[in-house]
């Protein structure tokens, strides 16, 4: 199979990192995922196709009306991508660990395009609102739905590719559904509104108090802020005496923290710590909103557990870690006691914010332990590029370097309780005139000049979660509008953004790309 150009004539030089025999074991452990998640899609391919099968059997012993060529179709297009898979899945085993990793992207896209087939034929023949009997009519596809006791109809999520999903992020969280309610929605906007809509329902009256962390984000900042008859606060400071402080000074009825703050300085919760001592000053039962976006799943099970004391609601956007860097589509969950399903069924269902069902065919499948494993490869992926950055005089000499496990980060401790941390870099230029739009812009763009040069891959736009490195100059709002949702400290609202991916052979050359580009990038003028 021809490689890439670039990758084949810089093969030397993007492995100049670190241990080889590391970089080798992290893109075998890379390959074997590939490999299972090409597994699973085959055994869901087959699947499909004997599903087709057994319905063009259903519809011909009942004499129901189908067109055989469109059936016939479907089936082909499960057995063409299976092959395709196949093929790929044999090329990549075969190579070496050095050209298997150039390899890695390209079996990627193979197998996005499976499970996108997948998505298509189990829902080509699908109705949103499937019949439970019919007389020369097809209004139905999975044969099995015909006996459901629960109303065949989508918007309540009881189709089995939502609860797929949703019994697979149990499992990633590792919680008990003996425990614990799930629900996913159709993005991490629409798990906060459901949430939202709990809390104006059934936790918040007229004239209470919200208690917000020094960050979160702007978009849920600006939904709280316009409710006319809340008071919504900012938290003194990151440090659990200043929140505790602030309960017992505003008594709020609803606490909201996102355990990694998604600005410049990413500072982290001690959440054990603050639950603790919650628990210690509450005098009425406390609701803690948390946002896991950020550590993608990596909250200690018994962070989630309830009592008399406090009550947590836990909601990710699943657009980011949890697709495994496919990012097909928007999604997102919300985690609650077991007690509230009822009740939470019932605002999602009447809200429509449930996860689309071809959504949820295109959500990967994997087990837990493939989840942990390719965010500690992440997470070890930017602690090194944020060191490399740092031991840089190109870069030091002209600017800070954040990361939680950097030695001078306040919360370097704190990281260290986690599985895994953040997988994002942030830089500031000491020159505060440089960290606006324009420059920042004009840096991301240099980085993706030098990295082509190098053969390096990376690419530029918003959102983090993917397997190769994307860049942005990341603001917390995209207008000055917006910007006042964000409290007045040293957070500066421009900065660049590095997240860094799951591509450590070549973090090397990644490396010398943002170096350079943050050192012979000039200050451009105001309206240039």
């Amino acid at each position: 199979m021809t490689k890439p150009v670039e990758s084949r004539s810089t093969a030397g030089t993007l492995w100049r990192d670190g241990s080889t025999e590391l970089l080798r074991a992290t893109v075998a452990e890379q390959v074997d995922a590939l490999n299972e998640q090409f597994d699973i899609c085959l055994g869901e391919l087959r699947a499909a196709r004997h599903e087709v099968e057994e319905f063009a059997t259903y519809c011909a012993r009942n004499d129901l009306p189908v067109d055989a060529p469109v059936l016939n179709q479907l089936k082909t297009a499960t057995e063409q991508v299976g092959l395709r898979i196949i093929r790929q899945q044999r090329s990549l085993l075969a190579e070496s660990v050095e050209d298997a990793a150039d390899l890695l992207s390209v079996a990627e896209s193979v197998l996005r395009f499976g499970l996108s087939t997948l998505a298509y034929v189990r829902n080509s023949m699908e109705w949103a609102g499937k019949a439970y009997s019919q007389s020369q009519q097809v209004q139905f596809f999975g044969t099995q739905t015909e006996s459901w006791p629960t109303m065949n109809y989508d918007r309540n999520g009881m189709h089995a590719a939502v609860t797929r999903v949703e019994s697979q992020m149990l499992e990633v969280l590792g919680l008990s559904p003996a425990e614990y309610g799930i629900g996913v929605t159709a993005s991490g906007m629409s798990a906060w509104t459901w949430v939202e809509s709990f809390l104006l329902r059934d936790r918040l009256r007229t004239g209470d108090t919200i208690l917000l962390a020094p960050y979160i984000y702007y978009e849920t900042a600006q939904q709280l802020t316009a409710l006319p008859d809340l008071r919504a606060e900012r938290a003194s400071g990151y440090e659990v005496e200043e929140i505790v402080g602030d309960v017992v000074r505003l008594r709020p009825k609803v606490v909201l923290v996102d355990p990694l703050a998604n600005n410049v300085r990413q500072r982290i919760f001690d959440l054990p710590e603050l639950f603790r001592r919650l628990r210690e000053v509450a005098t009425e039962r406390l609701t803690v909103v948390v946002d896991g976006t950020m550590i993608g799943a990596s909250l200690q099970p018994e962070l989630f557990a309830s009592d008399d004391k406090l009550e947590i609601i836990y909601y990710e956007s699943c657009t980011k870690y949890l697709q495994l860097g496919m990012d097909f589509a928007l999604a997102g969950l919300v985690v609650y006691p077991v007690e509230l399903t009822e009740r939470m069924s019932m605002l999602r269902r009447n809200l429509g914010a449930v996860l689309a069902r071809h959504n949820a065919e295109l959500f990967p499948r994997y087990p837990a332990s493939t989840h942990h494993k390719r965010m500690r490869r992440i997470w070890d992926n930017a602690e090194r590029l944020a060191n490399l950055l740092l031991a840089d005089p190109r870069v030091s000499a002209i600017g800070e370097v954040h990361h939680p496990a950097l030695p001078h980060h306040p919360d370097v401790g704190l990281i260290r309780s986690l599985p895994y941390g953040s997988g994002i870099v942030t830089f500031l230029y000491h020159e505060r005139a440089r960290n606006d739009w324009d420059n920042l812009n004009h840096v991301v763009d240099r980085i993706l000049a030098h990295a082509q040069e190098s053969g390096v891959q990376v690419t530029k736009g918003v959102s983090f979660g993917y397997a190769v490195p994307r860049v942005w100059a990341q603001d917390v709002g995209t207008t000055e509008a917006e910007r006042k949702y964000v409290p007045a400290t040293d957070d500066e609202p421009l900065f660049l953004r590095l997240y860094i991916g799951d591509r450590g052979h070549q973090l090397g050359g990644l490396a010398d790309s943002i170096s350079k580009a943050i050192a012979d990038t000039p200050l451009r003028s105001e309206g240039k």
